[in-house]
């Protein structure tokens, strides 16, 4: 619920005429139903409905709330009665004179009673983020991935009970809103009736359009307490909507951490690179899988995030860190390398065997045309590990004009471009083996005539 001081303030004010005579009666605000907050990290926007069930008396009520202390944009306050009601009707909004942060909604009654209204408005503060727990098998063939996110509430306001959701994706109606947030809005003179501030009417049509467009999505399921919670996804437009089932307190100033799903048996391939110029002269672990259906996964995007590995150690359950990796948001379908740093038990070694120059071509003043500069070379391959090594070795030639002749070599090259070449070696456990090749480089005017 609202905090009764320095927070969002909201107290009832009911105005009954008894002849000629106005009592006011002051009203703390009673607890909400409930509330729903909606979380867009891209904008630093979330959308807040709250449901409360207010006392009115018959006639003009007036409804004051206060956004001191807070991140609520007051713009974009609204209020609306809720099912069929047509015995409330919202007049007007208004703003006191010498009272800052204060706005008062006129609200007439055709009866007295309790009626549903909905309170919406956007606020800053709230933010979201993703990170994961893969658990590999023993035999490194699948994975368990768990997905979790952290809430982290620095808005000014608590929000106690509430229904969370998470936006992933990108909608520019959003943008666009917190484009207006940011507009300043200036409330007038100190006194007389203060103007509507700049952008108000356009950030209330923008809040409808949200309004209107989550309220295509299904209705969260009240959490069952026997079962973990889970998100619920759906799909909207070119974004998706991630529900987290059941109802949660965030406090402000806090942080929480809230289980996202859960996916068995995800198929992954483990794999090592070596390339000198971009990890230097140590291979490099990769761990490799789909976000789609085959691989136990495909319902929806998923969130960017850091993703820790661990591997299985024995079948009692303990586990050994592997390594962490930050990955961007994963579309359906979208395959994801993992790069899990510096491989431990898999070794390369490179070394020139033999140098020499051959074909050396001269000009008409008996100076160096040209010339072919031949070494070869012998790459040792090392798995000290317990499981199979897929080994990938990139290999970066000085030039364009050359010609590779594989010796030894546990397979064929694949060209990557026109100076960059690729072997893929499988080692099985404790294996050693050797690439050999020698490698004609063309310089000079032995680029022409050979």
């Amino acid at each position: 619920m609202f905090k009764p001081t320095l927070k969002a303030v909201m107290v009832l004010m009911f105005v009954a005429v008894i002849g000629a005579q106005a009592k006011v009666d002051l009203v703390t605000l009673p607890e909400r139903e409930s509330v729903q907050i909606t979380i867009y990290n891209k904008a630093d926007l979330t959308l807040v409905r709250d449901q409360r069930v207010l006392t009115f008396s018959k006639g003009m009520n007036r409804l004051q709330f206060s956004w001191a202390n807070t991140l609520i944009d007051p713009t974009s306050l609204d209020i609306e009665p809720q099912g069929d009601n047509n015995q409330l009707e919202v007049k007007n909004i208004s703003y006191p004179p010498r009272v800052k942060e204060t706005g008062v909604w006129h609200i007439h009654a055709e009866e007295a009673g309790r009626f549903p209204v909905e309170i919406t408005y956007f606020t800053s503060g709230l933010s979201w983020r993703s990170f994961y727990m893969a658990t590999l098998s023993q035999d490194e063939k699948t994975m368990k991935l768990k997905g979790y996110v952290r809430v982290t509430n620095k808005s000014g306001e608590d929000y106690g009970g509430a229904k969370t959701r998470l936006v992933v994706g990108k909608i520019n109606l959003l943008d666009r809103i917190a484009e207006l947030a940011r507009r300043e809005a200036p409330y007038g003179k100190p006194t007389g009736r203060k103007p509507r501030p700049p952008g108000s009417a356009e950030k209330r049509h923008a809040m409808k359009k949200v309004k209107r467009a989550y309220a295509g999505a299904a209705q969260e399921a009240d959490a069952d307490r026997s079962r973990p919670k889970e998100i619920k996804k759906e799909g909207l437009s070119e974004y998706f909507l991630y529900t987290i089932e059941g109802t949660e307190t965030i406090p402000d100033g806090s942080s929480k951490r809230l289980p996202s799903f859960e996916a068995e048996s995800v198929e992954v391939t483990n794999f090592y690179k070596y390339d000198e110029q971009r990890y230097e002269d140590t291979p490099v672990r990769f761990l490799r899988f789909r976000n789609d259906e085959e691989h136990n996964l495909g319902q929806t995007p998923l969130p960017g995030g850091e993703i820790k590995v661990y591997g299985s150690v024995n079948k009692g359950g303990n586990l050994r860190y592997i390594g962490t990796d930050n990955t961007r948001y994963i579309p359906v379908d979208q395959k994801v390398e993992l790069n899990l740093g510096k491989a431990q038990k898999v070794k390369v070694k490179p070394k020139v065997m033999d140098y020499r120059k051959k074909n050396i071509v001269f000009d008409n003043d008996g100076d160096v045309d040209g010339f072919d500069e031949i070494k070869d070379y012998r790459i040792t391959l090392n798995n000290y590990s317990d499981q199979p090594a897929k080994l990938e070795v990139t290999r970066h030639l000085p030039s364009k004009h050359w010609e590779l002749e594989n010796n030894k070599t546990p397979g064929e090259y694949e060209k990557v471009d026109q100076s960059t070449v690729k072997y893929t070696v499988r080692l099985k456990p404790h294996e050693e083996t050797q690439i050999t090749y020698t490698l004609t480089v063309y310089h000079g005017d032995r680029r022409y005539r050979r």
